[in-house]
């Protein structure tokens, strides 16, 4: 039976956090994830917004693990939403060695869009949590990311606190 959990929401929400919660309870052989894109860590570190890190390696494709899942019994993917179509496929090739596959990502871009493939990653998992944040405007629970700077129209702009915030439905429409 394939174990593909899926953990999204807006920026801030805590999915990195629930990420390592996740596999450090499992209790079991597990590596860590995130795409190469993501630079704001240092070296091969993931890091929470809160500081908390954990050893990881960075891929361009999830296939890449692939020669080194020898005794991994989870895998852990944080930033999903920046990996390309192929992580689908790879998800599934991983799910069908009996590895359990937690996902971490951002459901929505900052203009409230579908972002990369995570809506068809939440249609092959077997479960999905979605987290919120606290909006920044009034302490709501915030579910959208929303981008500071207009700047850069592109859907792709890594950032933290500086560029994005976290706001609820009401202070985001405003």
């Amino acid at each position: 039976m394939k174990d593909i959990q899926v953990i999204t929401g807006c920026m801030f929400a805590g999915k990195t956090t629930e990420l390592l919660n996740r596999l450090k309870a499992t209790n079991k052989q597990y590596l860590l994830v995130k795409p190469r894109v993501d630079t704001r860590d240092q070296l091969n570190n993931i890091s929470t917004h809160d500081g908390v890190f954990e050893k990881g390696i960075r891929v361009n494709k999830l296939s890449e693990i692939f020669t080194q899942i020898k005794d991994i019994k989870v895998v852990g993917i944080d930033e999903a939403q920046f990996f390309s179509k192929s992580i689908i496929v790879d998800i599934e090739y991983l799910a069908s060695k009996q590895i359990t596959i937690i996902v971490a990502g951002l459901d929505k871009d900052y203009l409230n869009r579908s972002f990369g493939y995570m809506k068809e990653i939440s249609s092959i998992a077997s479960s999905t949590t979605v987290l919120t944040a606290r909006c920044n405007h009034c302490g709501r629970p915030a579910s959208y990311s929303h981008r500071k700077n207009h700047l850069n129209n592109t859907q792709v702009l890594i950032g933290n606190s500086s560029e994005y915030e976290a706001l609820c439905s009401t202070c985001y429409f405003k």
